[in-house]
């Protein structure tokens, strides 16, 4: 039985967390699986993907710690949607895409194809507008839209 790495981008933890498992280590760049759900927020026009990975530099993950969102983020509302399609896309906020698989085809992106990249910042926005919902479900007072 192999044991399982998770780890989160640092500066992210507990409801904010955005973590997936590191299969291997590459010239310093983690190739670090994440939850296909993901890939909603990255492409919201995008068809369903079934497999996501990205090549991440070590120094921008660290492991995930206990009280860590573990669960596959909710799909972007289309308020959300609106917002991540008008973001603005900056090479210095980029990560390159490992391995993209869509539902009912071939993978079309492994092995660091260089052209597809997702930005950190739609990350984050994803991991904090899905706790923001999970607090105010729960009744709690201080989670603001």
């Amino acid at each position: 039985m192999t044991t399982r790495t998770y780890w989160r981008l640092a500066g992210t933890r507990g409801a904010r967390a955005a973590v997936g498992e590191i299969t291997e280590v590459i010239a310093g760049k983690a190739c670090w699986k994440l939850d296909p759900a993901y890939a909603a927020w990255f492409w919201p026009l995008m068809r369903p993907v079934t497999a996501l990975t990205l090549s991440v530099p070590e120094a921008m993950l660290e492991p995930a710690q206990a009280g860590d969102c573990m669960d596959a983020p909710r799909r972007p509302t289309e308020h959300e949607k609106d917002v991540l399609l008008k973001a603005p896309e900056e090479a210095a906020d980029a990560l390159q895409v490992y391995t993209l698989t869509l539902q009912g085809k071939q993978s079309s992106v492994h092995k660091a194809f260089p052209t597809r990249m997702v930005n950190v910042s739609t990350l984050r926005y994803c991991r904090t507008r899905v706790a923001m919902k999970t607090k105010a479900a729960a009744g709690d007072t201080d989670a603001k839209a």
